[in-house]
């Protein structure tokens, strides 16, 4: 082989490199989310309020959001550091599942079908005895960052599973009216904790 057509080579090699390179690096990917579920446990409690999961979860006080679907955005260029590898997830989702609050006189509140982020900006179709086909509003925010393990199998295709836990739900004012409005003032108020979620997603 000539000098002129290993210098060919070697350029062409490069170009691919560097092709495969820009592929992944350089700027967040976002990949399309090929499962995702999360388990969430409701602790705000009323006495004669009763919980009931629509999506039964890993125990009696929780419900299941399942057969998620959205994308998940991370940069593999910090696969070498974990927290600015976790730091960069932004996870963007539907799913489905949900629960139902019901009281001793009928009255109910049903929040199922999340769409949400993980910024928080999590609405659900909420139904009452007052509005029984049901309204999408904001129920929770994410008012402090969870706990993300990114287990980075392919760095080239890109694949990625996350495992999330600590998801803090933060009642957003919306919910807090339908609540009070359904089980009587200072049922709940905005800010307050509803509960706790794990999540786990493939993409």
């Amino acid at each position: 082989m000539s000098p002129k057509t290993i210098a060919v080579a070697v350029a062409a090699l490069a170009g691919t490199v560097a092709l495969a390179h820009l592929a992944y690096a350089g700027a967040p990917v976002t990949l399309n989310m090929a499962t995702g579920s999360a388990d969430c446990t409701v602790s705000w409690t009323k006495n004669g309020v009763t919980f009931k999961p629509l999506t039964p979860g890993s125990n009696a006080s929780a419900f299941l959001d399942k057969d998620a679907t959205g994308t998940v955005t991370i940069d593999l260029t910090a696969v070498g550091n974990p927290v600015t590898l976790a730091d960069s997830v932004y996870i963007r989702t539907a799913a489905k599942g949900g629960f139902t609050l019901t009281d001793t006189a009928g009255h109910y509140v049903q929040a199922t079908n999340l769409e949400g982020s993980l910024s928080g900006d999590s609405t659900f179709v909420v139904q009452t005895d007052s509005d029984p086909a049901g309204t999408r509003i904001p129920v929770y925010n994410i008012p402090t960052r969870p706990q993300i393990t990114p287990f980075v199998q392919s760095v080239v295709p890109p694949r990625v599973d996350l495992a999330l836990s600590d998801i803090r739900m933060s009642v957003l004012p919306e919910f807090a009216t339908v609540m009070n409005q359904t089980f009587g003032d200072g049922s709940i108020q905005p800010g307050d904790r509803f509960g706790t979620c794990t999540a786990q997603t493939s993409s």
